[in-house]
């Protein structure tokens, strides 16, 4: 047996079995964040928890509303935030559980998109105390000159 050959071998695969394991690793880190998208012809709306640290989560909210760019435009020069977002409870009675705060909003040519987001600890998305907390996104567009729109996403379930 050559033992040469046997150690660049062993060598080589535990190499790769040291990458593999590293990128399972990342892997899971990554797969700790919970996403939930919806959509129809008018928007899409995502809402994302990211565990970031023993306590800590990165909440953020993406919403893109189709309308043409002229009404995009002049809803985000209106006077004050076009738009707000909400983590919400989902229980009988929708309660809010704080706000994402707007991190930017633009227009483009298929409409109005913004993203909001938040650092929060555990217990800011803990809703129910018993367990089984479940959580959405609202989002309303404020538009001055006809309504006010609120768009819904899916709901994400603990444990996040």
């Amino acid at each position: 047996m050559d033992k040469q050959g046997v150690l660049q071998r062993f060598t080589r695969f535990g190499v790769m079995g040291l990458a593999a394991l590293g990128i399972m690793t990342v892997t899971a880190g990554a797969a700790q964040a919970k996403t939930t998208c919806s959509n129809n012809d008018r928007h899409v709306i995502c809402f994302t928890i990211n565990k970031v640290g023993s306590d800590l989560y990165d909440v953020s909210v993406g919403i893109d509303v189709r309308m043409s760019r002229a009404d995009a435009d002049a809803i985000i020069a209106q006077a004050g935030d076009p738009v707000d977002a909400w983590a919400m409870g989902a229980d009988w009675f929708d309660n809010a559980e704080f706000r994402v705060p707007l991190a930017w909003v633009n227009s483009n040519d298929n409409g109005l998109s913004a993203q909001f987001s938040i650092r929060v600890p555990y217990n800011a998305l803990d809703e129910d105390p018993d367990g089984g907390d479940e959580l959405y996104a609202r989002v309303r567009l404020f538009d001055q000159r006809t309504s006010t729109k609120t768009f819904k996403s899916r709901e994400l379930h603990s444990p996040f």
